[in-house]
């Protein structure tokens, strides 16, 4: 009797650790994800339906596809940990292992904008390009991040065109996207694609460059395809403030938006009235205390926005805070090691075009592979839907 209870002990003891063990090894399999707090599957697209938002790119689309919001772990400001959002896009049909295409978006200023708020209609960027994108037969999972300020890092201003922040929210970004697709059993390349417009132009070139600096053990970039950035922040400020004529409506208030960013993060603390006119600054001042910069109704002709003494600075060089900050966030003078392909329409009046001409220029003069592809002779709005089509044409092979 005393044999066969000390046997059951043994027993009971041996599937007590076997259990502990188990439990370990799911809590371990837990901690494994650094950046990756949640998922939640937001929507469902059939391949008819993706065809039908874009006909001309049907013969490209192969599968369903499935989206989910990311609440991701990142740093704001480095040092500091937050929790940031976005939208990863994964299809239902798709060969063996999987690319992950960072798909930067453009300016926005809503909530409702932010690519995790993905609805049927509206949120065009995620709702047409990254659906398509991830419904493509190469076999794509589309990680669009909000960008800190957006979704669920909504509580903190967004730092616009600043380079650091851009890059490292998109990096971890795709970092939780890699451990979401772990999580699902989907096997993902080391190499990646990297894609955005406008202000998505802009953090693609900087989330390119950081990868590639950082030497990251988690990615290698094999490819991107960068549109309508202001890679050139000097070139372009200076662009700007020498117009003197209505440009398209908003421009504006996106250099604005720019300049009063810079003026926060580096503690510039210019007062309006020495950038601004004195009948325009009052009321950009209120929209700043309402929390919404953007909404100052302000001139579309720059040399009605801005001081003659804050022209003359930046067109001069003279303005060294400015200039200084300016040119810590130019994202176009290093030499990528994997092709970079450029995009921008030649008539672009909210973006110019230099932007594209001057980042090939001195990529290549240093040793890069950067091509230069035109969008046409048509606007930055206008030039979109021309990107996108143009940019998938290469993506799906």
């Amino acid at each position: 009797m005393k044999k066969k209870v000390l046997h059951l002990f043994y027993f009971i003891l041996f599937i007590t650790s076997i259990s502990s063990c188990s439990k370990d090894h799911d809590d371990r399999d837990d901690a494994q994800n650094q950046y990756l707090v949640s998922s939640q599957l937001v929507a469902e697209v059939g391949a008819d339906e993706i065809k039908s938002r874009l006909p001309q790119a049907a013969p490209l689309i192969s599968s369903s596809v499935k989206a989910y919001k990311i609440a991701y772990k990142t740093e704001f400001p480095k040092g500091t940990s937050i929790t940031a959002s976005g939208l990863v896009i994964i299809p239902d049909k798709a060969p063996q292992t999987l690319t992950l295409l960072g798909y930067q978006h453009g300016t926005i200023t809503t909530q409702d904008e932010a690519p995790s708020a993905y609805k049927p209609i509206g949120n065009k960027e995620a709702y047409l390009g990254g659906t398509i994108g991830a419904s493509l037969a190469k076999g794509y999972i589309v990680v669009m991040p909000d960008y800190i300020g957006f979704g669920d890092s909504k509580q903190i201003q967004h730092l616009y065109q600043e380079k650091a922040s851009l890059a490292s929210a998109c990096l971890d970004m795709l970092k939780a996207a890699k451990e979401f697709a772990n999580e699902k059993k989907l096997e993902t390349k080391k190499e990646i694609r990297l894609l955005g417009y406008s202000e998505g132009g802009y953090a693609t070139m900087a989330l390119h460059q950081t990868i590639q600096e950082q030497g990251d053990e988690w990615f290698k970039v094999e490819a991107s395809y960068p549109a309508a950035g202001a890679y050139d922040m000097v070139g372009t400020a200076q662009w700007v403030v020498s117009r003197n004529e209505d440009l398209p409506p908003g421009a504006t208030s996106f250099y604005l938006w720019t300049l009063l960013t810079y003026n926060n993060l580096y503690q510039m603390n210019i007062p309006l009235t020495d950038m601004i006119k004195p009948n325009h600054a009052a009321a950009v001042a209120q929209a700043i205390s309402q929390g919404n910069p953007l909404a100052a109704p302000i001139p579309n002709n720059p040399h009605e926005l801005f001081t003659t003494a804050f022209i003359q600075g930046i067109q001069n060089g003279t303005n060294m805070p400015f200039m200084a900050a300016l040119e810590r966030n130019n994202v176009y003078n290093w030499k990528p090691a994997s092709p970079l392909t450029l995009f921008h329409a030649v008539a672009d009046k909210i973006v110019p075009v230099l932007n594209a001409e001057k980042a090939q220029q001195t990529m290549n003069a240093l040793g890069g592979n950067v091509k230069y592809i035109s969008l046409g002779n048509m606007g930055h709005r206008e030039a979109i839907p021309n990107y996108i089509t143009t940019v998938l044409a290469r993506l799906a092979f």
